[in-house]
C-alpha cells in the first residue's frame, strides 16, 4: 500500500469513527430525551411510575380500590403543568425511597390537573372536571396533597411545597390518626421532636459521665 493509499484509507476510518460517534450520540440524546419526556403526562403534569394512572378519575372507587389493597387511604395530589414547586416535589421530595415507600405502602395517590378538563367524579359522587372539582376543593396553591379518610372524607391537607422531612412528617401525623384526635399538625410534630430526643434528667449526653 502506497503512502497515498494509506493516507486514504486512515481517512476513512477516522471518517467511520466520526459517523459512529455521532451515531452514539443522536441514540443517546434520543433516549434520555424519552427518559425525560415518561415523566410528563400530556398535559404537562409531572408524574410517577407509582402514581396510579389506570383510573377514571371516579376517587369513590378509587378510594375502594386503595381500601381493598389495604391501604389506609387515598391521596390526592393536586398540580398544574409549568408547576415549578411542582416539579421540584417530583425531583426532590419523591427520589427520597424512604418516602415514596411510605406513601405506596399505605396510600394509592391520584393526581388532578388544577386547570384540567378531565371529567371526574368527586367523592360525593358529583360529576365535574378537574378544574371544578378544584375550586370546588378551594385550592389555591400547587402543589396540594389532600389526604382522604376510609369514610371517604378529607381528614388534612398540605398546600404548597413542603421539604421531604416534613412532607414526610405530613404523611406519618394522618397516619398516627393525628388530625382525627383533634391534634394540629404543627403541635404533633413539635411534641414528636420532643418524645425522640433524649430524656435529660438522668440520661448522659454523649462524652460525658453521669453525674451522682
Amino acid at each position: 500500500m502506497d503512502v497515498q493509499s494509506r493516507g486514504s484509507f486512515k481517512g476513512n476510518i477516522m471518517t467511520g469513527w466520526k459517523r459512529l460517534g455521532l451515531l452514539a450520540a443522536l441514540v443517546l440524546g434520543l433516549v434520555m430525551a424519552d427518559a425525560g419526556a415518561a415523566n410528563l403526562r400530556s398535559d404537562g403534569i409531572h408524574t410517577q411510575p407509582w402514581i396510579k394512572s389506570l383510573t377514571f378519575l371516579d376517587l369513590k372507587e378509587d378510594l375502594a380500590e386503595a381500601l381493598k389493597a389495604g391501604k389506609t387511604g387515598l391521596v390526592v395530589l393536586f398540580e398544574q403543568p409549568g408547576c415549578g414547586a411542582c416539579r421540584r416535589l417530583h425531583e426532590v421530595n419523591f427520589a427520597d425511597k424512604e418516602l415514596v415507600d411510605l406513601i405506596t405502602a399505605n396510600f394509592d395517590v391520584v393526581q388532578i390537573n388544577m386547570y384540567g378538563s378531565t371529567e371526574v367524579t368527586d367523592l360525593d359522587g358529583e360529576e365535574t372536571t378537574e378544574r371544578k372539582l378544584a375550586e370546588k376543593m378551594r385550592i389555591n396553591f400547587t402543589p396540594t396533597t389532600i389526604f382522604v379518610d376510609r369514610a371517604g372524607k378529607e381528614v388534612f391537607r398540605v398546600p404548597g411545597y413542603l421539604k421531604p422531612k416534613f412532607y414526610k412528617a405530613a404523611f406519618e401525623y394522618v397516619l398516627d390518626g393525628g388530625p382525627q384526635r383533634g391534634i394540629l399538625f404543627p403541635r404533633w410534630n413539635k411534641e414528636r421532636r420532643s418524645a425522640e430526643r433524649p430524656a435529660r434528667t438522668g440520661e448522659a449526653r454523649p462524652g460525658t459521665v453521669p453525674s451522682r
